[in-house]
């Protein structure tokens, strides 16, 4: 992982077995953002115009961003959803509340993406591309 600093840290992830489903998960820090080299600070300062002494380069802002631009209305659509399966469970209302709107990402608290992260990831609603054959 590349932090914001520029210095590369490695993470040692676990990997555990599910004894009901026979899957294997991975136990990600929520500094992290699944399948990218950055931090989630670094990758939220990319997404908020914050681009003052970031340790990428202008073409990996511009992907990040697109990144985020593809997957945003995916998002809001399921903090929208969330919102409803979830009513009753008041703290993680809360944080879902903290997040929305997405659009105007200025408005939110430093760390808005690792919650965004970890609520989504925790969830089992996060989109990925990378399947194993076994």
């Amino acid at each position: 992982m590349i932090e914001h600093e520029g210095t590369k840290k490695k993470l040692i992830i676990r990997r555990l077995k599910c004894s009901h489903c026979n899957r294997i998960h991975h136990e990600l820090p929520d500094l992290i953002v699944p399948y990218k080299r950055y931090s989630s600070e670094v990758i939220e300062n990319c997404i908020c115009d914050k681009t003052e002494s970031l340790p990428c380069e202008l073409t990996t802002i511009q992907k990040l961003k697109i990144w985020y631009f593809l997957l945003e209305s995916y998002f809001e659509s399921t903090f929208e959803a969330l919102k409803v399966l979830y009513e009753d469970y008041e703290d993680l209302q809360n944080e879902i509340l903290m997040l929305q709107p997405l659009k105007n990402k200025r408005c939110h608290p430093d760390g808005w993406l690792k919650k965004l992260v970890r609520i989504i990831v925790n969830l089992n609603r996060w989109v990925h591309t990378r399947f194993a054959f076994s």
